[in-house]
């Protein structure tokens, strides 16, 4: 039931953690971003969980397949990750808030 929503535009990101169900706040975070030449990277401003991570550069490899974003790096915390994200229309039609 958790769920992380990213949002992009104007050069900045911010994303929220919840949860669905129990509508719990899990964390949020956000800053700068580019996107250039299947590079993403995030210059993190906020960070809700752990504001040592405030001043961090994560850097992404990136690719649009289907719609859908795909990336590839390490976490805030070191560790190697792989995502998919999805147009929200696409990922939360339909989901109870």
């Amino acid at each position: 039931d958790r769920r992380t929503v990213k949002i992009l535009g104007g050069g900045r990101f911010q994303w929220i953690a919840f949860n669905s169900e129990t509508r719990e706040f899990s964390g949020t975070g956000g800053g700068t971003y580019t996107a250039e030449d299947g590079v993403y990277t995030e210059n993190i401003e906020f960070f809700s969980r752990d504001d040592t991570r405030v001043g961090a550069q994560l850097q992404f490899i990136y690719e649009v397949k289907d719609g859908d974003w795909h990336h590839s790096g390490k976490s805030s915390k070191g560790d190697p990750m792989y995502e998919i994200w999805s147009p929200y229309k696409q990922a939360y039609q339909g989901a109870r808030f």
